[in-house]
Formats: C-alpha cells, sequence, structure tokens
C-alpha cells in the first residue's frame, strides 16, 4: 500500500519537480549538484523499546544522511522538527544530543530546527548535500554486476528479538542491537562509489525491496546468488538457535543503511573499500533467485508501513 500512495502523489508533484523520485531529490547549482532529501522518524513504527532518546535522534540524522550517499553525495547540512507529547519534553535534550552526535559523526552542519507538541514523538529530518555526479536507480545496465556493502540480516534479527521474543544469547544480542539502534550510514564511502559506480540504493526497507527499485527504474531484470549475500556470524547463530532462513532473514531486512550499487566488472578492480558481489544486472524485468533449484522470483517480505502484512 505504501508503494501506491507514493507513487499516485509522485505523479502529480512531477510537473513541478527536478530529479525527483530517488533516494533524495537533486538540482543544478553552478557546476554542482544539489542534493536534499527528508525522513521521518516515528515513534510507533520506528522506535523500539530497547531505543534510547540519544538513538533516536541519531538514527533520524542516519535515516537522511544514507539517502545522500546513496546518490553519490557529500553530506552537508541537517535540518528537522521535532513534534513530541508534553509527557515526553522532559527527554527533549537527549534527542537533541543524540542528533548532535551524529552530526559530528557525519561531519555536518545544523541550519534549521523546530519543536511542536504531538501524539507521540516525531523527528522529521531533512539533509542537503553535494555532488559532482549523481548516482541514479535508472543506470544500471545490462551486464553489470550487483554488489553491496557490509553484511545483512541484524537489524531484522533485531526487530524479531525485540517484537516477538525470539531467542538470542548475551553477545549476539549485543550485536544485533548495536546494528539497529545505532545504525550508520556509509558516507565513507561516497568518493569510491562516484568513481566506480552510476547506480545506488540505500537499504532502508529490504535488500529485495530495493533491487526492485532498481529493476523498476532501470527497466532491467536482477539475478542473486542467495549463497554469495553476506551475513555475520551472528546473525547465523541467531538464525540456528530460532530455527530460521538466514538468506530469508538478509535479503528482507530493513534499516541497514548499507548500499547497494552496480558496476562494470572491470571498473571493480580499482575499488578501495570492501563489498561483495550478489548478482548481476540482466535483460528483461523483475527480481529473481538463482539457486540450486533453478530460478525463481525473489519475495518482498519486507515492512511497509500502512499496512499489517510487514515481515515481523
Amino acid at each position: 500500500m505504501e508503494e501506491e500512495i507514493i507513487k499516485s502523489g509522485m505523479e502529480e508533484m512531477k510537473s513541478v519537480a527536478e530529479i525527483f523520485g530517488d533516494d533524495g531529490g537533486a538540482f543544478r547549482f553552478g557546476g554542482k549538484w544539489i542534493v536534499l532529501t527528508n525522513d521521518m522518524l516515528v515513534e510507533s513504527s520506528d522506535v523500539l523499546k530497547e531505543m534510547s532518546p540519544e538513538d533516536a535522534g541519531f538514527k533520524c540524522v542516519t535515516m537522511n544522511v544514507s539517502d545522500l550517499v546513496a546518490m553519490g553525495s557529500e553530506p552537508m547540512y541537517f535540518g528537522f522538527s521535532i513534534g513530541l507529547p508534553e509527557e515526553n519534553l522532559r527527554n527533549v535534550k537527549k534527542y537533541f544530543r543524540g542528533i548532535a552526535e551524529a552530526l559530528r559523526l557525519y561531519g555536518m552542519r545544523l541550519i534549521s530546527a523546530d519543536t511542536n507538541s504531538a501524539r507521540e514523538l516525531v523527528i522529521d529530518g531533512i539533509a542537503l548535500g553535494m555532488a559532482d555526479r549523481l548516482l541514479l536507480r535508472k543506470n544500471a545496465r545490462s551486464g553489470q554486476v550487483v554488489c553491496v556493502t557490509g553484511d545483512l540480516g541484524k537489524c531484522f534479527s533485531a526487530l524479531l528479538v525485540s517484537l516477538r521474543g525470539f531467542d538470542a544469547d548475551e553477545g549476539v544480542r549485543k550485536a544485533l542491537f548495536e546494528k539497529i539502534l545505532r545504525p550508520r550510514a556509509r558516507a565513507d564511502l561516497v568518493g569510491e562509489l562516484v568513481r566506480i559506480s552510476e547506480c545506488a540504493i540505500d537499504i532502508s526497507d529490504g535488500l529485495v525491496k530495493e533491487l526492485k527499485e532498481i529493476s523498476e527504474a532501470s527497466r532491467c531484470g536482477i539475478v542473486i546468488y542467495p549463497e554469495k549475500i553476506p551475513v555475520s556470524g551472528e546473525v547465523l547463530e541467531f538464525c540456528s538457535v530460532n530455527s530460521l532462513n538466514p538468506i530469508d532473514i538478509a535479503m528482507n531486512s530493513g534499516e541497514e543503511y548499507e548500499i547497494i550499487f552496480t558496476a562494470d566488472m572491470n571498473d571493480l578492480e580499482s575499488a578501495e573499500f570492501d563489498f561483495t558481489i550478489i548478482g548481476e544486472v540482466v535483460e528483461g524485468s523483475g527480481v529473481w533467485i538463482r539457486d540450486r533449484s533453478g530460478l525463481r522470483e525473489a519475495e518482498d517480505r519486507s515492512w511497509k508501513h500502512f499496512s499489517q502484512n510487514s515481515a515481523v
């Protein structure tokens, strides 16, 4: 349902937009691209009971910075509006402290802020960055490989522990929650990504969902090899204890804020950061899984706002 709402709204906006509909929007200013994005953190859908006010503020910044990174822009400025109920006013300095910590981490400056009353915590962030060249979802080409940074699955696993009471020993639990409580955008990779790629997207909703966005925008097919998807030892242990499939967990784990990108194999030879090749771009449409049982269409079981049919 979320996708239909967004797409119908985007149709209304296209006539008054410049570059619009990727992880952020962009416009030319002099010889540079100015990239602008906004992302909202809402208590009932984005804040776990384990999350401190500082964590919530920090996460809101990361959510926005990750969108800038996915478009190839260096994070520069941040603004936000925060709404919260009166009984939560005692935590307002803590939310601000978390935002400030994140801005220092990403080397950004605060340029605007607003406060208001609300029925639940809402932090609506807006971030601005600058790019020499944009990374766009529509730029994937047949013959390229599909790559991802980092490892996947910790956030989905942490949700299952928090919301469903799944088992995890202390060491595993700590690793899972570290990723979801203090997610880090891959701002360290902007220069390298722009050098070797033209197409990227961040993993905010899940690997399968993000690949479908690239497939649709680029009018191409994507084949992924599940055995290549990077999964940490903690996720493997968690899945073993709880009789879960770690690949299913990794493919549908949202709020990872790792980067998916496509590139020509030759360009990857000079890459100076860690990534994993998980598939390839092909002629056709849709996202497909190829394993020993053959080729099948990938199922998107990621979290969906405005829907009761979510991954958790």
